[in-house]
């Protein structure tokens, strides 16, 4: 037990807690609100359970306010300037909804804004602990390792026992309802040819593949942020974001990567630091042509093998674009898929949104400073996301997107010692393997 001593009466602090202040270890809140994954929307379950989802993420900002008691909090201020503004872009669609006197979406709406800002702020308050958000960051990567994993095992299974055996029940997934799910534990919505070979198209934690290859983009980048530098980790990450077949996703990875290893600046001006710009534009170009030719992924193939999901898709753009001009404020989505990206949801929920949503994934990136000698990853982080939102999945009620966003905006602002710490839970064998490359000096 410490006394601090202050100008009035000391102030006694018990590092172990007590039965009214316990002390509840990092994992407590960084597990509960990772079981929000599937639970929230854009989840595999989200569309059945966000309000079990949203009431565990309540359980882990009750974990980490409990920790606060015991364990020093560092709030990051660009996750404070993102939920604001997150905040702001949902009250718009609130008071948007009443506006245009759309009496079915109404309930709805404040719906998802209480289950969404709630969910959200419950994170942020998790991600104000560094041990929390370092778990937190840790434990979303294993999760994609996992199931980049499950993949490469049912994909040879079939390989071996035929297309579609294995088969160990069914889940609700999405909308699309009850799919399928493969040994060992892989979710998938339909299969797809790939060089004349059927494989499942993974599903994972999203409630399309879309969605998963989100994840999988993002997890590339933030697994550098929580320590991980493995190529094993970088290779499963990459099975999963393969195993969803996703064009958008797999266009969106490979230009944002191509941004990030050649374009962005790191500091002096060289000749070095010139020619690899001048080369990014190259690979920016390539990086183009990959996500439009490519086999399988390309917007090509897509159009051969899911011409209607892409006209769809398609018409519902062109409204948003024709709104800038016609209805900028927003109304009632009259085309089938009405708001399913950024550029639509100007017909539907209104210029405002779209900006304040976006502000909400850029605006904190200028507040960020990475430790010295480390580079930020907050920002290929938030440009996968912007990207995705922008081009094919939409931004109303993606709880866990926001929750992304808000995490990479967290590790950036851990320092260097606390970003290689050790776990507590996992053996430090597998720590090393995983790519922590220093294990002394973990944070208490």
């Amino acid at each position: 037990m410490t006394t601090l001593a202050t100008g009035r009466a000391p102030v006694v602090r018990n590092p172990r807690g007590s039965a009214t202040t316990p002390r509840v270890p990092a994992a407590v809140p960084a597990g509960l609100l990772l079981a929000t994954l599937p639970l929230l929307r854009p989840g595999t379950l989200g569309e059945y359970t966000a309000l079990i989802g949203a009431g565990v993420a309540l359980a882990a900002g009750v974990a980490a306010m409990l920790r606060r008691e015991t364990a020093p909090t560092r709030p990051v201020r660009a996750v404070s300037v993102f939920l604001a503004l997150l905040v702001a872009a949902y009250l718009w669609l609130v008071l948007h909804t009443v506006w245009v006197e759309d009496l079915i979406r109404i309930r709805s709406q404040f719906q998802d804004f209480a289950l969404t800002v709630g969910s959200v702020v419950a994170a942020v308050l998790v991600l104000n602990d560094p041990r929390a958000r370092l778990a937190l960051g840790r434990g979303f990567v294993l999760v994609l390792c996992a199931i980049g994993a499950l993949w490469l095992v049912t994909a040879l299974w079939w390989a071996v026992a035929g297309v579609g055996t294995g088969q160990i029940g069914m889940i609700p997934v999405g909308t699309v309802g009850p799919q399928p799910v493969y040994l060992p534990f892989t979710v998938s919505y339909s299969t797809s040819s790939v060089f004349g070979m059927d494989v499942p198209r993974l599903t994972g934690i999203g409630r399309e593949s879309g969605w998963m290859a989100m994840y999988c983009a993002a997890g590339w980048f933030l697994a550098e942020a929580v320590g991980y530098r493995s190529w094993l980790v970088r290779g499963l990450i990459l099975a999963g974001l393969i195993g969803t077949l996703s064009t958008a996703g797999f266009g969106v990875f490979v230009v944002v990567l191509a941004v990030e290893g050649f374009l962005r600046p790191r500091g002096g001006i060289g000749l070095g630091g010139f020619l690899r710009q001048v080369g990014g534009l190259g690979a920016i170009v390539g990086a183009a042509w990959i996500a439009l030719y490519a086999p399988v992924f390309g917007l090509q193939a897509k159009q051969t093998s899911n011409e209607a999901s892409l006209d769809e898709r398609s018409d519902a753009t062109e409204a948003g674009i024709r709104a800038l001009t016609t209805k900028p404020w927003g109304g009632q989505g009259t085309e089938k898929q009405a708001g399913i990206n950024l550029i639509s949801d100007i017909a539907v929920n209104g210029l405002p949104f779209v900006l304040l949503v976006t502000a909400a994934l850029l605006v904190p990136l200028l507040l960020v400073r990475p430790a010295r000698g480390t580079r930020g990853r907050a920002a290929p982080v938030a440009f996968v996301v912007f990207a995705t939102l922008l081009l094919s999945q939409p931004a109303a009620a993606s709880t866990w997107v926001f929750v992304l966003v808000a995490l990479a905006l967290a590790c950036d602002d851990l320092t260097e010692a606390e970003r290689h710490a050790p776990g507590d839970l996992l053996p430090r064998r597998l720590q090393r393997r995983l790519g922590i490359r220093d294990t002394s000096g973990a944070a208490s």
